[in-house]
Formats: C-alpha cells, sequence, structure tokens
C-alpha cells in the first residue's frame, strides 16, 4: 500500500488479506435518493481485513484497495485515525478515486471529502458510504 501523493491516481494498494489485490472494479449503477446530504453512518457487517500497512498512508494522505472483495477508498487524518468508504459513487456507481484530500467520480464530476465522505460538489446528493476502519498496530484494516 503506498500513498495516493506517491502513487498515480488510479493505482491501487494491495490487500493482504483473503480478498487479494484487485483493481477497482467499473460502474455499477445504484439508487440515488434527492434526500439532503448528511454524514453517513458505517455500514454494518463484514469481515475486518487487513488492507494495507499504516506507515503506506501518510497523515492527510488517500489511498484506495479492496475489503472483503468491496473497492474502498481510505483517508488517514492525523496518526491515530484512520477512516474508510465504499469507491462507489452514490449518483451512478462509479469508482471514485482518491486526489489529495478528496475522492474524485470520473463519470460526471462528483467531488467528496476525505474526512467525512460528504459531497464538495454533484451530481451527487448522497455522500459516499462509511466504512469500519482502524489501526491494528502496524495495519489498517477495514470492515466492508
Amino acid at each position: 500500500m503506498t500513498s495516493e501523493s506517491s502513487m498515480p491516481r488510479r493505482a491501487v494498494f494491495g490487500a493482504t488479506a483473503a480478498a487479494g489485490s484487485l483493481a477497482l472494479a467499473a460502474c455499477a449503477p445504484s439508487s440515488q435518493s434527492n434526500a439532503p446530504a448528511s454524514a453517513p453512518a458505517p455500514a454494518a457487517g463484514g469481515t475486518p481485513v487487513r488492507v494495507g500497512k499504516l506507515s503506506d498512508v501518510k497523515v492527510g494522505g488517500t489511498a484506495q484497495g479492496t475489503a472483503n472483495g468491496q473497492s474502498i477508498v481510505i483517508y488517514r487524518p492525523d496518526n491515530k485515525t484512520v477512516v474508510a468508504y465504499s469507491a462507489t459513487c452514490p449518483h451512478a456507481g462509479c469508482a471514485v478515486a482518491p486526489a489529495n484530500q478528496e475522492f474524485d467520480c470520473p463519470c460526471h464530476g462528483s467531488t467528496f471529502r476525505a474526512a467525512d465522505g460528504s459531497v464538495i460538489s454533484g451530481p451527487a446528493r448522497q455522500p459516499l458510504t462509511k466504512l469500519t476502519a482502524a489501526i491494528d498496530g502496524e495495519w489498517i484494516t477495514v470492515k466492508a
């Protein structure tokens, strides 16, 4: 796993659990609501898996990869915290990619804050789906 700033935007950090290293999936349709966006609650279910080494994502950095077969994006706001989201854009299901401290959707131009998954600019109206992420020693784990 390496940080977004040292890799091309679409580079993937390797999952080290049973999910294996996979590239982000292409677009898949999803539903969209016209309700106002709010900070999402973490998704329930799944088994925590190691998605990469903490040292590979610098503070303030972003990365992407997979957890339990699901494409994810990661943000590390400080030394003791990581956050993770589904990489699926809630607008039309395209895969978002890290872009500094944001996640960008290449299909229709939506941009999301890495810190909380909220919409910076649309057409997406819903935030990214938050996943449960944690630091386990030198590892980042995500429950997807």
